[in-house]
């Protein structure tokens, strides 16, 4: 999408983009103060989530390639299968590839793709993952201002949000690329 502009484009362009999502999530913050319907709640956390999530979204679509340091995508001594069983990762998975989420982001699937495919795949993850870590991060600020005011009804529908369309995303492309690194310890020794 803005991978065609010039780096000082781009940075325009996301300024622009993120003023437009942080207009919007404080508008629907300030909106919020007035709401007490639970249903309105929930509706406006659920919006705001995918709202803030445009920011990591954005920065993607502009700088493809940017990663946290290597050291970050190693997998650590915790990370084991019961690790990702007992925090319902395989749970979430289930859910997503049986849901229209699916489609959503269609390049961290591996299924129908050849095994070449597998290099690319292990870049997608690490990718998304920093993406859900960014989109992660955004809603920490709203979910401050909600304790701040006493909306905990507030703070726990977006924490809720947050956890599910970030934090489970995050850990299943963590679980996922760990999976292929040990299913082709070969084939990736030198690209990993």
């Amino acid at each position: 999408m803005l991978y065609r502009f010039n780096f000082f484009q781009k940075v325009v362009l996301l300024l622009i983009f993120y003023g437009i999502i942080f207009t919007i999530s404080f508008y629907l913050f300030k909106y919020s103060l007035e709401v007490n319907d639970s249903f309105q709640i929930v509706l406006i956390n659920f919006i705001q989530t995918w709202d803030l999530m445009l920011v990591g979204f954005l920065f993607f679509q502009a700088f493809k390639y940017v990663r946290m340091p290597s050291k970050f995508y190693i997998k650590k001594n915790y990370e084991s299968k019961n690790y990702f069983k007992y925090l319902g990762v395989n749970i979430f998975r289930l859910f997503l590839i049986n849901s229209f989420f699916r489609h959503l982001n269609k390049r961290v699937y591996l299924k129908g793709r050849p095994k070449e495919y597998i290099f690319t795949y292990i870049e997608e993850t690490k990718q998304s993952e920093t993406s859900h870590i960014i989109s992660g991060i955004c809603p920490l600020s709203i979910q401050l201002l909600y304790l701040k005011y006493g909306l905990i009804e507030h703070f726990i529908s977006l924490t809720i949000f947050n956890i599910l369309l970030n934090l489970y995303p995050f850990l299943l492309q963590r679980m996922n690329r760990f999976k292929m690194i040990e299913k082709y310890p070969n084939v990736l020794k030198n690209e990993v």
